[in-house]
């Protein structure tokens, strides 16, 4: 289980119970005044993926491997095209889950002092970042502000 997903089998049946409601209020989130539902809740067809404990199976292990939806699909008995769709629609499900439990981390960090907030307590804070090339300006005025000092672009 932990190589699948990054969770062993208690946390994962803990994570199970909320993560059911976190797909029920994302399917009920589909569906507005304006679009009414043409069936009750439940009905039409059942997915490969019936229960919620499939579900978040299949989305930690998306998230875990990051596999592509051709692989992804050929996994979980899916074509392409609805692994695709699944893939999206229970990140959501789980994302909204997580924010639920208290447990999602900041996603943007506005300033220097927001930042130096949330790590007070890490000694060492090391960024990674990759440099990737961009479009130059046209103008020669303006190029001296975009040179970075690489003298070769290296694919």
């Amino acid at each position: 289980m932990r190589a699948l997903t990054g969770l062993d089998l208690v946390t994962f049946c803990a994570l199970a119970e909320p993560f059911t409601a976190g797909c029920q209020a994302e399917a009920d989130a589909c569906f507005s005044v304006e679009q009414p539902r043409q069936r009750r809740s439940g009905g039409g067809r059942k997915g490969v993926l019936a229960s919620p404990e499939q579900k978040l199976l299949f989305i930690l292990f998306y998230l875990k491997t990051y596999p592509t939806f051709d692989v992804l699909g050929a996994t979980f008995g899916l074509p392409r095209s609805k692994a695709c769709e699944h893939a999206h629609r229970l990140a959501k499900a789980l994302e909204r889950c997580l924010r639920t439990l208290g447990v999602l981390p900041a996603r943007a960090i506005d300033s220097l002092a927001q930042m130096q907030a949330l790590f007070a307590d890490v000694p060492v804070l090391l960024l990674d970042a990759t440099e990737r090339p961009y479009r130059r300006a046209h103008a020669a005025v303006d190029r001296p502000a975009d040179y970075s000092g690489k003298k070769k672009a290296h694919p």
